[in-house]
């Protein structure tokens, strides 16, 4: 009977030895974890995605394109109208310091409460249930390029979405029945304040 407890603390005091020589308890270094998944990229039309150059852009869009500078940013603006959804809009790449950070889709006046709806329902069903954002934070983000361009009154029925790589995605009314789809990269949203120590 004396024999079973000086056995059984026998293998205790082996066991430390037997794990550490490769046998029972795994190195917690050797062992596969599952690796981060990669932050995702918003591609937009034709393969563009943020912080492309404006010559990037430029070999990547098939339509033929107007550019327009004025204090570090710049804009290319087709010629055309492009399709969007079952609409056409003005499409407007923006790029500061020659990196692309907003894009919009422009569809002026002559849209219906039903369009607009019909766009909605449209983003919903891509990028989830939209917020409702105050119209300081649309304004704030186009006075970066276009100061006092947008009145917040003016600035009605606004929704929002957030889709891969941290990009806003904004639909609301800018005038009467004149109404944009506005992207904005992560780098070129609301400003986000350091706030350690406060």
């Amino acid at each position: 009977m004396k024999r079973i407890p000086a056995l059984v603390l026998a293998l205790l005091l082996m066991f430390p030895t037997l794990a550490l020589a490769g046998g029972v308890i795994p190195n917690l270094r050797d062992t596969p974890t599952a690796a981060p998944e990669a932050e995702a990229v918003f591609t937009f039309r034709g393969g563009v995605h943020w912080n492309m150059t404006r010559e990037l852009v430029k070999s990547l869009e098939s339509l033929e394109l107007m550019e327009q500078s004025r204090d570090g940013w710049s804009i290319l603006i087709p010629l055309t109208r492009v399709e969007v959804s079952k609409f056409n809009a003005d499409l407007v790449y923006m790029f500061y310091n020659d990196r692309l950070k907003m894009i919009s889709y422009d569809f002026g006046a002559g849209g219906t409460e039903a369009d607009f709806q019909y766009l909605t329902g449209a983003l919903d069903s891509v990028y989830g249930d939209h917020t409702e954002p105050e119209a300081s934070e649309i304004k704030g983000i186009m006075d970066q390029i276009y100061p006092g361009y947008y009145e917040e009154p003016r600035l009605l029925n606004r929704k929002a979405w957030k889709a891969g790589g941290d990009t806003l995605i904004y639909l609301y009314y800018y005038a009467d029945g004149a109404y944009a789809i506005l992207y904005v990269s992560a780098g070129a949203g609301p400003q986000s304040y350091v706030t350690t120590g406060l």
